[in-house]
């Protein structure tokens, strides 16, 4: 009796400090990605033991309120539970997933060999009279949840016998690692759609639902395309984001003769 009274007890503890936390979280108006402090800190401040936190965070990571990051620049960090990508990102899936404390996994939905359409010879600058493509469709999850539909083609002799290959891996990795193809730039066109009745039963997801549909161009350091790709993601599974260091001037002719002060405008 004495010990499911004491279960009841820390279970009780436990409730009223996830409370506490979300107050806080409330009170501060922090948003997602957003830090809210190293747990020794969250300790202190809350008059408790660091076991006891951990209790209620544990609480609050399983329902993706927050993530806990290891490292100099890890602690708690603020969650909606949404996957955040930043536009034109070289970076694969699964280690973005990985660096927010989630976890990616795919499903291999086709992947042939196949003749290369008018618009892959124009865009992956093809040669040859007849070029061929790998066209490879996978079944993207978080959290054994489905996150996104991807299509990529391939330029076949940039990537002999890639079929062979585990093809539910991050291909950015087997790219560099097997075939010295590393990824530099990436152009990427983030458009907002509503699936098809395919899309729709692959993704388990209701018709109407909103998706988020990617067209991604890929190049190598030495500028060559090597992808051309196509994602569609549940929306309300993602976070978009792009980062800028300052403005772009459109013509540097309108701003001769002005003070140079002007001129470079700063953010």
């Amino acid at each position: 009796m004495e010990d499911h009274a004491g279960v009841g007890r820390e279970r009780s503890a436990t409730s009223e400090l996830v409370q506490r936390i979300r107050a806080r979280i409330r009170e501060r108006e922090l948003l997602p990605g957003e830090k809210l402090g190293s747990e020794r800190a969250l300790a202190e401040s809350f008059g408790i033991s660091r076991s006891d936190l951990r209790n209620a965070l544990t609480v609050l990571e399983s329902n993706h309120e927050i993530i806990r990051k290891i490292g100099r620049a890890g602690g708690v960090i603020v969650s909606d539970g949404r996957l955040e990508r930043n536009i034109n990102t070289v970076e694969s899936l699964p280690t973005i997933a990985r660096r927010q404390g989630m976890r990616v996994s795919s499903k291999v939905l086709r992947a042939v060999i196949a003749p290369a359409s008018v618009s892959d010879v124009r865009l992956l600058r093809l040669p040859g009279e007849h070029p061929m493509i790998y066209d490879i469709m996978r079944l993207r999850y978080i959290e054994d949840q489905p996150l996104s539909l991807e299509r990529s083609r391939l330029p076949a002799y940039v990537f002999p016998q890639f079929l062979t290959r585990d093809l539910t891996m991050p291909f950015y990795t087997m790219f560099e690692r097997d075939y010295g193809v590393y990824p530099c730039d990436v152009d990427e066109t983030l458009e907002s759609v509503i699936g098809d009745e395919r899309e729709n039963e692959l993704l388990q997801i209701d018709a109407e639902t909103p998706l988020m549909r990617i067209h991604r161009i890929a190049y190598a350091s030495d500028g060559r395309p090597f992808e051309r790709a196509t994602d569609v993601y549940i929306a309300d599974r993602m976070r978009f984001t792009m980062h800028h260091s300052g403005y772009v001037r459109l013509s540097a002719t309108q701003n001769m003769g002005k003070d140079a002060d002007s001129a470079n405008t700063v953010k």
